[in-house]
Protein backbone atom coordinates (compact mmCIF):
# COMPACT_ATOMS: atom_id res chain seq x y z
CA UNK A 1 0.00 0.00 0.00
CA UNK A 2 1.07 3.53 -0.85
CA UNK A 3 0.97 6.27 1.21
CA UNK A 4 0.25 9.70 -0.33
CA UNK A 5 0.09 13.12 1.74
CA UNK A 6 0.76 17.14 1.21
CA UNK A 7 4.35 17.89 1.70
CA UNK A 8 5.70 20.02 4.50
CA UNK A 9 8.02 20.88 7.16
CA UNK A 10 6.24 19.48 10.61
CA UNK A 11 6.45 22.18 13.92
CA UNK A 12 7.58 25.06 11.36
CA UNK A 13 4.81 27.02 11.48
CA UNK A 14 5.43 26.92 15.52
CA UNK A 15 9.14 28.47 14.81
CA UNK A 16 7.99 31.25 12.26
CA UNK A 17 7.76 34.18 13.32
CA UNK A 18 4.39 35.75 12.96
CA UNK A 19 3.67 37.74 9.24
CA UNK A 20 2.66 41.24 9.20
CA UNK A 21 3.90 44.92 10.14
CA UNK A 22 3.76 43.76 14.22
CA UNK A 23 6.97 41.20 13.12
CA UNK A 24 8.91 43.65 10.88
CA UNK A 25 10.45 47.32 11.92
CA UNK A 26 7.53 49.27 10.50
CA UNK A 27 5.98 52.48 12.59
CA UNK A 28 3.76 50.13 14.92
CA UNK A 29 6.34 47.63 15.80
CA UNK A 30 8.83 50.50 17.17
CA UNK A 31 5.57 51.72 18.96
CA UNK A 32 5.57 48.28 20.56
CA UNK A 33 8.73 47.92 21.46
CA UNK A 34 8.90 51.75 22.98
CA UNK A 35 5.88 50.28 25.31
CA UNK A 36 7.29 47.38 26.66
CA UNK A 37 10.42 49.07 27.49
CA UNK A 38 8.85 51.52 29.00
CA UNK A 39 6.61 51.12 31.97
CA UNK A 40 3.06 51.95 31.87
CA UNK A 41 2.14 55.40 33.96
CA UNK A 42 -1.96 55.66 33.35
CA UNK A 43 -2.94 59.44 32.48
CA UNK A 44 0.50 60.86 31.48
CA UNK A 45 2.45 60.62 28.38
CA UNK A 46 5.90 58.44 29.62
CA UNK A 47 8.60 60.70 30.56
CA UNK A 48 12.31 59.63 31.07
CA UNK A 49 14.31 60.74 34.63
CA UNK A 50 17.97 61.38 34.94
CA UNK A 51 19.68 61.12 37.97
CA UNK A 52 22.28 63.78 39.56
CA UNK A 53 25.56 63.11 40.77
CA UNK A 54 26.15 62.65 44.22
CA UNK A 55 27.89 65.61 46.35
CA UNK A 56 31.31 65.83 47.46
CA UNK A 57 31.22 65.47 51.54
CA UNK A 58 32.39 68.27 53.20
CA UNK A 59 35.01 68.18 55.57
CA UNK A 60 34.96 69.40 58.94
CA UNK A 61 36.73 72.80 59.91
CA UNK A 62 39.48 71.99 62.40
CA UNK A 63 39.46 72.62 65.85
CA UNK A 64 42.12 75.15 67.27
CA UNK A 65 42.77 74.49 71.13
CA UNK A 66 45.00 77.31 73.11
CA UNK A 67 46.15 77.31 76.13
CA UNK A 68 45.79 80.82 78.50
CA UNK A 69 46.45 81.73 82.10
CA UNK A 70 42.77 82.53 84.59
CA UNK A 71 43.73 85.05 87.33
CA UNK A 72 40.76 85.48 89.31
CA UNK A 73 39.90 85.55 93.11
CA UNK A 74 43.56 85.20 94.16
CA UNK A 75 44.33 82.41 92.38
CA UNK A 76 46.46 81.63 88.67
CA UNK A 77 44.65 78.88 86.55
CA UNK A 78 46.03 77.11 83.42
CA UNK A 79 43.45 77.01 80.97
CA UNK A 80 42.95 74.57 77.71
CA UNK A 81 39.95 75.62 75.83
CA UNK A 82 38.28 75.23 72.41
CA UNK A 83 36.62 78.81 72.70
CA UNK A 84 37.01 81.22 70.08
CA UNK A 85 37.09 84.78 72.62
CA UNK A 86 37.54 85.55 76.20
CA UNK A 87 34.00 85.80 76.75
CA UNK A 88 33.13 82.49 75.43
CA UNK A 89 35.98 80.99 77.29
CA UNK A 90 34.69 82.42 80.53
CA UNK A 91 31.16 81.23 79.84
CA UNK A 92 32.08 77.65 79.50
CA UNK A 93 33.98 77.92 83.11
CA UNK A 94 32.85 78.00 86.25
CA UNK A 95 33.85 81.79 86.61
CA UNK A 96 30.67 83.27 87.57
CA UNK A 97 30.63 87.20 86.69
CA UNK A 98 28.24 89.59 88.45
CA UNK A 99 26.89 92.61 86.55
CA UNK A 100 30.06 94.88 87.89
CA UNK A 101 32.41 92.64 87.62
CA UNK A 102 35.47 93.32 84.81
CA UNK A 103 37.49 91.78 82.91
CA UNK A 104 40.99 91.94 80.90
CA UNK A 105 41.59 91.78 78.02
CA UNK A 106 37.62 92.53 76.55
CA UNK A 107 35.29 89.57 76.39
CA UNK A 108 35.00 90.03 72.98
CA UNK A 109 38.85 89.83 72.19
CA UNK A 110 39.82 87.01 70.13
CA UNK A 111 41.64 84.14 72.17
CA UNK A 112 45.39 83.15 71.44
CA UNK A 113 47.69 80.80 73.12
CA UNK A 114 49.42 82.54 75.81
CA UNK A 115 47.10 85.20 76.84
CA UNK A 116 46.72 86.10 80.09
CA UNK A 117 42.74 86.72 81.28
CA UNK A 118 42.63 88.93 84.63
CA UNK A 119 38.88 88.49 86.44
CA UNK A 120 38.46 91.98 88.43
CA UNK A 121 35.73 91.29 91.54
CA UNK A 122 34.03 94.74 91.87
CA UNK A 123 31.41 95.02 94.99
CA UNK A 124 29.33 98.26 95.68
CA UNK A 125 27.85 99.35 99.23
CA UNK A 126 26.08 102.83 100.40
CA UNK A 127 25.91 104.23 103.08
CA UNK A 128 23.79 106.67 105.01
CA UNK A 129 24.67 109.65 106.86
CA UNK A 130 22.28 112.34 108.23
CA UNK A 131 23.32 115.92 108.70
CA UNK A 132 21.93 119.01 110.48
CA UNK A 133 22.27 122.04 108.12
CA UNK A 134 22.46 125.39 110.15
CA UNK A 135 20.43 128.30 109.09
CA UNK A 136 21.67 131.38 107.29
CA UNK A 137 20.98 134.66 108.31
CA UNK A 138 19.64 137.37 105.58
CA UNK A 139 19.67 141.15 105.74
CA UNK A 140 16.81 142.92 103.25
CA UNK A 141 16.36 146.27 102.88
CA UNK A 142 12.52 147.24 103.26
CA UNK A 143 10.79 150.46 102.51
CA UNK A 144 7.89 149.08 104.64
CA UNK A 145 9.75 149.70 108.16
CA UNK A 146 11.15 153.00 108.81
CA UNK A 147 15.06 154.34 108.51
CA UNK A 148 16.71 153.01 111.24
CA UNK A 149 14.55 150.28 112.87
CA UNK A 150 14.59 146.87 111.69
CA UNK A 151 12.19 143.81 111.87
CA UNK A 152 12.11 140.10 112.15
CA UNK A 153 10.83 138.93 108.87
CA UNK A 154 11.41 134.60 109.60
CA UNK A 155 13.38 133.04 112.14
CA UNK A 156 15.82 130.47 111.63
CA UNK A 157 14.84 126.55 111.59
CA UNK A 158 17.73 124.10 111.35
CA UNK A 159 17.70 121.62 108.36
CA UNK A 160 18.12 118.33 108.63
CA UNK A 161 19.82 116.32 105.19
CA UNK A 162 20.17 112.73 104.77
CA UNK A 163 23.54 111.87 102.35
CA UNK A 164 23.80 108.70 100.83
CA UNK A 165 27.49 107.51 99.69
CA UNK A 166 28.53 104.86 96.97
CA UNK A 167 31.49 103.04 97.96
CA UNK A 168 32.95 101.07 95.02
CA UNK A 169 36.04 98.29 96.14
CA UNK A 170 37.97 96.18 93.28
CA UNK A 171 38.84 92.80 94.48
CA UNK A 172 38.47 94.56 98.19
CA UNK A 173 40.36 97.81 97.58
CA UNK A 174 38.33 100.95 98.07
CA UNK A 175 38.47 102.83 94.72
CA UNK A 176 35.86 105.59 95.45
CA UNK A 177 33.40 107.08 97.66
CA UNK A 178 31.07 109.26 96.17
CA UNK A 179 27.84 111.36 97.04
CA UNK A 180 25.06 109.30 95.47
CA UNK A 181 21.70 110.69 96.24
CA UNK A 182 20.88 114.00 99.42
CA UNK A 183 17.13 114.01 101.06
CA UNK A 184 16.24 116.53 102.29
CA UNK A 185 14.20 115.30 105.90
CA UNK A 186 13.59 118.57 107.14
CA UNK A 187 13.98 122.09 105.28
CA UNK A 188 16.11 124.62 106.32
CA UNK A 189 14.88 128.14 107.01
CA UNK A 190 16.81 131.34 106.88
CA UNK A 191 16.50 133.96 109.61
CA UNK A 192 15.36 137.35 107.65
CA UNK A 193 16.12 140.76 109.26
CA UNK A 194 14.39 143.61 107.14
CA UNK A 195 16.50 146.87 107.95
CA UNK A 196 14.17 149.58 107.49
CA UNK A 197 14.59 152.38 104.34
CA UNK A 198 11.35 153.99 105.21
CA UNK A 199 10.31 157.33 106.18
CA UNK A 200 6.87 158.37 107.62
CA UNK A 201 4.26 160.13 104.78
CA UNK A 202 4.55 163.38 105.23
CA UNK A 203 1.24 165.40 104.45
CA UNK A 204 1.69 169.93 105.01
CA UNK A 205 -1.24 171.00 106.96
CA UNK A 206 0.24 175.01 106.44
CA UNK A 207 2.81 174.89 109.73
CA UNK A 208 6.24 175.99 109.59
CA UNK A 209 8.99 176.71 111.92
CA UNK A 210 12.55 177.51 111.74
CA UNK A 211 15.38 177.74 114.88
CA UNK A 212 18.37 174.72 115.45
CA UNK A 213 18.24 171.08 115.39
CA UNK A 214 20.39 168.66 117.64
CA UNK A 215 19.84 165.13 117.71
CA UNK A 216 19.99 162.87 120.92
CA UNK A 217 19.96 159.55 121.75
CA UNK A 218 16.70 157.20 120.02
CA UNK A 219 15.41 155.20 116.99
CA UNK A 220 14.51 155.71 114.28
CA UNK A 221 13.20 158.38 112.84
CA UNK A 222 12.03 159.88 116.07
CA UNK A 223 12.00 163.33 117.21
CA UNK A 224 11.49 165.33 120.27
CA UNK A 225 8.99 168.98 119.97
CA UNK A 226 8.52 171.12 122.64
CA UNK A 227 4.67 171.73 121.47
CA UNK A 228 4.13 169.55 117.96
CA UNK A 229 1.49 167.45 118.99
CA UNK A 230 2.74 163.35 119.76
CA UNK A 231 2.81 161.40 116.26
CA UNK A 232 3.18 164.15 113.83
CA UNK A 233 4.82 164.27 110.80
CA UNK A 234 7.16 166.98 110.17
CA UNK A 235 9.46 167.18 107.28
CA UNK A 236 12.98 168.68 108.29
CA UNK A 237 15.04 170.83 106.33
CA UNK A 238 18.63 171.26 106.56
CA UNK A 239 18.93 174.98 104.98
CA UNK A 240 22.39 174.65 104.12
CA UNK A 241 22.71 171.80 101.85
CA UNK A 242 18.75 171.24 101.19
CA UNK A 243 18.02 167.65 102.25
CA UNK A 244 15.32 166.51 103.71
CA UNK A 245 14.01 164.18 106.16
CA UNK A 246 10.76 163.31 107.47
CA UNK A 247 10.20 162.05 111.20
CA UNK A 248 7.44 161.92 113.84
CA UNK A 249 7.27 163.57 117.16
CA UNK A 250 7.80 161.00 120.14
CA UNK A 251 8.72 163.04 123.02
CA UNK A 252 9.05 166.29 124.23
CA UNK A 253 12.22 168.66 124.09
CA UNK A 254 14.75 170.31 123.39
CA UNK A 255 14.91 170.77 126.97
CA UNK A 256 17.91 174.06 127.05
CA UNK A 257 17.91 177.08 124.82
CA UNK A 258 19.76 178.15 122.42
CA UNK A 259 16.89 178.98 119.32
CA UNK A 260 16.25 174.49 119.43
CA UNK A 261 13.40 173.91 117.94
CA UNK A 262 13.47 170.27 117.34
CA UNK A 263 16.26 167.26 118.50
CA UNK A 264 16.07 164.54 115.94
CA UNK A 265 17.18 160.82 115.79
CA UNK A 266 21.17 159.97 115.06
CA UNK A 267 19.40 158.65 112.05
CA UNK A 268 17.34 161.43 111.06
CA UNK A 269 20.16 163.95 111.79
CA UNK A 270 23.02 162.23 110.04
CA UNK A 271 21.23 161.98 106.58
CA UNK A 272 21.22 165.61 107.06
CA UNK A 273 24.84 165.99 108.15
CA UNK A 274 27.32 164.10 110.37
CA UNK A 275 26.84 163.71 113.94
CA UNK A 276 29.76 165.25 114.69
CA UNK A 277 28.07 168.99 113.70
CA UNK A 278 26.12 168.81 116.68
CA UNK A 279 23.63 171.43 115.93
CA UNK A 280 22.27 172.81 112.51
CA UNK A 281 19.74 175.37 111.08
CA UNK A 282 16.67 173.74 109.84
CA UNK A 283 13.29 174.80 108.98
CA UNK A 284 9.90 172.43 110.04
CA UNK A 285 7.55 172.00 107.53
CA UNK A 286 4.14 169.88 109.28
Amino acid sequence: MALTGEEGTVGAAARAPAPGPAAGGGPAGQAAIQAAASPADPGSPATTTTAAPAAAPVAPAPVVTVTVWVVHDGQTNLVTTTAGTVGQMLQGSAIHLSSLDKVSPAPATPLTGGTTIRVYRVTQTVTSTVVSIHYKKVTKSSNTVEMGLTATASTGVNGTTEKDYTKTYQDGRLMSDVLSATKIIVPERDAVTLVGSGQPTFVSHGGSQSGAGSWYATAGLSAASPTLPFGTVVKVTDVSNGRTINVVIRDRGPSTGGGRVIDLSPTAFSHLSSLGSGVISVKLQW
